[in-house]
């Protein structure tokens, strides 16, 4: 009986095979890891702010008006010229003259009446003001000035000068009043006066009218655990992350105590060094394969 020697290589041949294919199958069934943007948490500054357009003003302006009635001559100074305490100002005939003087040291805010001729008593010939005492008046969302406190720190920013000044809350007017937005929203408003505190040679150039923007800090803790507000979603009434835990995503109750559009003040559920998904989508559920697409800044 003639013996047949190549059995067993083919049994093998085909054996290799069928576990090849076998683990290709495998391998293609496998869900792929998703791209996802990580995150490590750190320790930090944390501060929490209000935001919002203001624009400055004289503390004190005064107007110069005239005594009498007679004949103004034409007023010889123009916005923006100093003047001195005692400093003739304008002159008006009655047949006698009158001659206006200035009861301070500052600058012409602006002239009413330049020409000459006739003026009635009382009538404004021109605004004073000392521009280096200058405060902001900034309309707050009454929302958003309840968490405002008299005295609070404000950084003031985008003013057209080449570095940020300082200021603090003077005070928050007690009557709210009714302004229309830009997309024609009714909204409640109340007036937040702000002192600036930054050293006069800081200020040089600003002036009375100029639109500046305000950072009102209405919370500020040197030391805190921040976390991207874009990582948070809710589950029911709890806040929720997908922690990285050896390359898997993992569902993760925290404790927030405080946040604002950029980050969030993390109390209980997470530590430093931890990673978390920052803008997860539907694909992400509980142990999801995630590779890392990039680090996102916690800062």
């Amino acid at each position: 009986m003639k013996k047949t020697t190549h059995s067993i290589p083919y049994f093998i041949f085909w054996l290799l095979l069928l576990l090849g294919a076998g683990g290709l199958l495998v391998w293609a069934l496998i869900p792929k890891a998703l791209l996802v943007e990580i995150a490590t948490l750190q320790k930090g500054p944390y501060e929490q702010m209000v935001e919002e357009e203001g624009k400055t003003r004289a503390k004190e302006v005064f107007e110069i008006l005239s005594p009498v009635t007679g004949n103004l001559k034409r007023v010889q100074v123009h916005a923006g010229d100093p003047v001195k305490v005692g400093q003739v100002l304008a002159v008006v005939d009655r047949p006698e003259t009158w001659e206006i003087k200035s009861p301070i040291q500052g600058r012409v805010l602006r002239v009413q009446r330049e020409s000459s001729g006739p003026i009635e008593r009382g009538t404004v010939i021109m605004e004073l003001a000392d521009p280096s005492a200058l405060e902001i008046v900034a309309e707050v969302l009454t929302e958003d000035a309840i968490s405002i406190q008299v005295g609070a720190p404000v950084k003031i920013q985008s003013w057209g000068g080449c570095q940020a000044l300082e200021g603090q809350v003077r005070l928050i007017e007690p009557a709210a009043f009714t302004k229309v937005s830009a997309l024609g929203v009714e909204e409640q408003r109340v007036k937040v006066i702000i002192d600036l505190t930054s050293p006069p040679e800081k200020c040089a150039g600003l002036g009375d009218g100029f639109r500046v923007y305000n950072q009102i800090i209405t919370f500020h803790t040197p030391e805190a655990l921040l976390l991207p507000t874009g990582a948070l979603f809710k589950e029911d009434e709890d806040w929720m992350v997908f922690k990285v835990v050896e390359g898997r995503a993992q569902k993760t109750k925290v404790q927030i105590l405080r946040r604002h559009a950029k980050q969030a003040m993390v109390g209980e559920g997470l530590k430093a060094g931890d990673q978390v998904i920052v803008y997860p989508n539907d694909e992400i559920e509980e142990g999801s394969r995630v590779q890392e697409l990039k680090q996102a800044s916690t800062r």
